[in-house]
């Protein structure tokens, strides 16, 4: 694989590699890989540093406030200018287009850390936390909140692996707004279900307020009975485990009380993002 924008860029059969560890074991050889970062990052930065390092790479720290954009230097010349010098870059940016820019300019690898499109890099995480959770895929997930880059990348999944069920409730007018392609492993809901809520083997949430959201007051509202809180998890079946990427919003789409329960998994989540751009890493053509 040359880059990895969207999930959609893996074959099923290198997702599959990389959510049941069958990824062969490559060394980076000193390869050079530069790490942009346009928005704020801990998961993703730290985990990408961390797994090029151990992957015997050296990754470079590209301040977005240091380069010459302070100069009205171009993206164009930007990029360039990077494909002269790194092997690869992982790039965290608002504008999904910018990803397929710097692709078609640095004519070197590009990995997804955040657009505002997808997060491609959580959803590996999230599907190698499920696995070992339950050691198996067949499984189904109901997703509260917002329809957001995250859920976006899990649907990319989902259609994929034609194993796990995915439920996702959210308000009507979002679910409108939204004309992804989702099978029939997807089912959309503007009120809540319970006994829905039941059969899952899986509760995640994101923030309902996503970093490019301008309205947050309206969201907001439109979401606030969507809330993952001690009530709704009550419904739950008693092997069902709480998932959040990270940040979290507590007493927005989360209670603390659900978030810090013996259910809530989103540390071995977070824990998570190393193993899964290391076994990423290792599928890209550096």
């Amino acid at each position: 694989m040359d880059s990895f924008l969207n999930i959609s860029d893996l074959s099923k059969e290198m997702l599959n590699n990389i959510i049941f560890n069958k990824v062969k074991d490559i060394k980076l050889d000193k390869k050079i890989i530069g790490c942009l970062y346009e928005k704020p990052s801990t998961r993703t930065r730290i985990s990408f540093v961390t797994a090029i390092n151990q992957l015997n790479g050296y990754s470079l720290d590209l301040k977005y406030e240091e380069l010459n954009f302070s100069r009205q230097e171009s993206l164009e010349d930007t990029f360039k200018a990077f494909g002269c010098y790194l092997d690869g870059l992982v790039y965290r940016t608002s504008d999904h287009k910018k990803l397929l820019l710097a692709k078609n300019l640095m004519r070197k690898p590009i990995i997804n850390a955040l657009s505002q499109i997808s997060h491609p890099c959580q959803t590996l995480a999230d599907l190698i936390t499920l696995y070992e959770n339950f050691r198996r895929l067949d499984i189904e997930i109901s997703w509260f909140g917002d329809m957001n880059n995250v859920l976006f990348s899990l649907v990319e999944a989902v259609n994929m692996l034609d194993v796990i069920k995915l439920n996702i409730f959210s308000d009507a007018s979002i679910i409108n707004d939204n004309n992804w392609y989702l099978s029939d492993k997807i089912r959309l809901f503007d009120k809540i279900d319970h006994k829905i809520v039941k059969s899952s083997n899986c509760i995640m949430t994101d923030v309902f307020v996503s970093m490019n959201d301008e309205d947050s007051s309206r969201k907001l509202n439109l979401l606030r009975d969507f809330q993952v809180n001690k009530e709704l998890f009550a419904k739950t079946s008693d092997d069902c485990v709480f998932m959040h990427c990270l940040p979290a919003k507590v007493g927005a789409e989360v209670t603390k009380d659900v978030i810090e329960s013996s259910k809530s998994i989103v540390w071995k989540q977070a824990y998570n993002r190393l193993p899964a751009q290391k076994r990423l890493l290792q599928c890209i053509n550096f």
